[in-house]
């Protein structure tokens, strides 16, 4: 067997060159979809739908692949193995409510650990990591996002490689399979570390030293199939996560149920993006990797349509992503060291206010329809009035101002547009992703049933007294993270319509969905 065992001598070289990788290589998001690490913006099994996922492995090699759900008030974990993806394979699976259970079926045979088509295809989101204060119900995971993350290749033709490659359709050959990967991780005995599978005895045993290489694509689907619908998107593709076997927390291949690797397990500490006007710009003022890839999800502001019409029983919905976000609110993920809130982020999640915690204050900038028009107050000419918004922020007074504050306090929010719904606080839900994680905004109010709006993450200048005059904590410009001034975000905009023209009971629902348009504000030059 040509298994690969690193030496002490050679961990040593690989940790004393840590120190210096990143300075040829940069995380960045890879516009055209390739990528070492996978982002899926979000899930949902309420309201009907149903979450159809695939990643595609598109090189040569065998892959070890990290899989890990979150739920998404606060990215506590509800779902983790790992996937070995043989050679140009792809895997699928679907998420769906088991009576009020989140749980995901694959019928795919590629090798989990543990192997879960051999084990039926079935397998609940679990409770256990649910330990952050807030609801310890798994109802709190019918929302979220999910994210894959590249532990590395494996070497052709060793046990693992054979193992994991499928043959007619099938992994493994002669008395190698995916129960050989089982294995690989399993103590028989708790005893006799001599009889440990070989992965406990060296992580990275048939790997390639050189680390990952990316070629993984993916992409999700929201399926109503009693409204016959469907919203699909491509996931966001990370490349530069990694060059070697060896991350920042160790070893990038990690026993299944570890909350490793994860976004700060990259080795290199260096962010790359393309700024408005076609230039790059690159970064690396942070002692924390997974600052990288904050980094490139940095946008200043957000922009996308929507649309209400009521001829066509329109509806349209914002799915808000932070999926960082509690590497800076939350202090196991952010380490027990680092005070809370980290920049750019403000607000911490408090256990005493789960329910609404690590809330950060937006400005819904303006909203307009098809027309550029904005509706403007009869009695004071000039003056654009603000559509209403809900759950607005506690305790503030009629904005003076066009631009109003909006509260997103999750990892994953949805903001829906049209008129005013039952509160969530109420158990109300949005009518196209069922989230309870959401906001409102009424632009019905306005008059307008479409045209377009923009949210801007770079601070706030409001008047939160009301005595017209700006005081001190009523202007604030938010801390930039590598130069980059706002909060690291992504999603999209799902719309709906509906045919009401056709005869009988014809269904003929209709709906697609926009990725959101951002802007970069480089406001501090970091040092290169």
């Amino acid at each position: 067997m040509n298994r690969k065992n690193l030496t002490a001598a050679v961990l040593a070289g690989l940790a004393g060159a840590a120190g210096i990788i990143g300075s040829a290589q940069a995380v960045n998001i890879n516009p055209d979809g390739l990528g070492q690490v996978l982002i899926y913006p979000y899930y949902t099994v309420n309201g009907g739908n149903t979450t159809l996922l695939s990643v595609v492995n598109t090189t040569g090699a065998t892959k070890a692949v990290k899989v890990r759900f979150t739920e998404g008030q606060n990215t506590r974990e509800v779902l983790d193995f790992n996937l070995y993806m043989s050679m140009y394979d792809v895997w699928t699976a679907a998420l769906y409510d088991d009576a009020g259970t989140p749980t995901m079926v694959t019928s795919d045979t590629t090798c989990t650990v543990p192997y879960i088509y051999g084990n039926g295809g079935k397998q609940a989101f679990l409770p256990y990591a649910l330990t952050d204060g807030g609801s310890t119900d798994i109802s709190r995971a019918t929302e979220g996002h999910f994210e894959m993350i590249e532990m590395g290749e494996i070497v052709d033709g060793t046990t693992t490689d054979i193992a994991a490659t499928h043959v007619n359709g099938v992994p493994g050959s002669g008395d190698l399979g995916c129960h050989t990967l089982v294995e690989a991780w399993t103590d028989p005995n708790n005893l006799d570390p001599d009889d440990d599978g070989y992965w406990l005895m060296d992580p990275i045993a048939d790997f390639d030293e050189g680390g990952p290489t990316g070629g993984l694509f993916g992409g999700a689907a929201i399926v109503n199939v009693k409204k016959g619908t469907m919203f699909s998107y491509d996931a966001k593709a990370i490349n530069g996560f990694s060059d070697s076997v060896l991350g920042s927390d160790g070893f990038l291949h990690q026993e299944p149920g570890s909350v490793l690797p994860s976004l700060n397990s990259g080795n290199i500490g260096v962010g790359t993006v393309f700024l408005d006007d076609g230039t790059t710009h690159t970064s690396s003022a942070w002692s924390r990797t997974v600052d990288a890839v904050s980094f490139v999800f940095m946008h200043d502001q957000v922009m996308n349509e929507y649309t209400t019409e009521a001829a066509v029983n329109a509806g349209t919905e914002w799915v808000m992503t932070f999926p960082t976000k509690h590497f800076y609110v939350y202090g196991p993920s952010a380490g027990d060291e680092v005070p809370l809130p980290v920049d750019p982020f403000t607000s911490q999640w408090d256990p005493e206010f789960a329910e609404d915690a690590a809330c950060e204050l937006v400005v819904l900038d303006t909203i307009w329809d098809r027309e550029e028009r904005e509706i403007i107050d009869p009695e004071n000419p000039g003056t654009p009035i603000p559509p209403i918004v809900s759950p607005a922020p506690p305790d503030l007074p009629p904005p003076t101002n066009p631009e109003i504050p909006l509260e997103l306090c999750y990892e994953v929010s949805v903001i829906a547009f049209g008129p005013e719904k039952t509160p969530r606080a109420e158990g109300g839900t949005t009518a196209i992703l069922g989230s309870s994680n959401f906001h409102n905004i009424d632009n019905e109010l306005l008059g307008f049933e479409y045209g377009w709006a923009r949210l801007d993450f770079s601070g706030w200048d409001y008047d939160l007294n009301g005595d017209g005059v700006e005081d001190e904590g009523e202007v604030f410009d938010r801390v930039p993270l590598g130069g980059l001034v706002g909060l690291p975000v992504t999603g999209f905009a799902v719309q709906k319509f509906e045919n009401g023209f056709l005869d009988g009971n014809t269904l003929a629902n209709y709906g697609g969905i926009f990725q959101h348009k951002a802007t970069r504000s480089l406001v501090l030059v970091s040092p290169q």
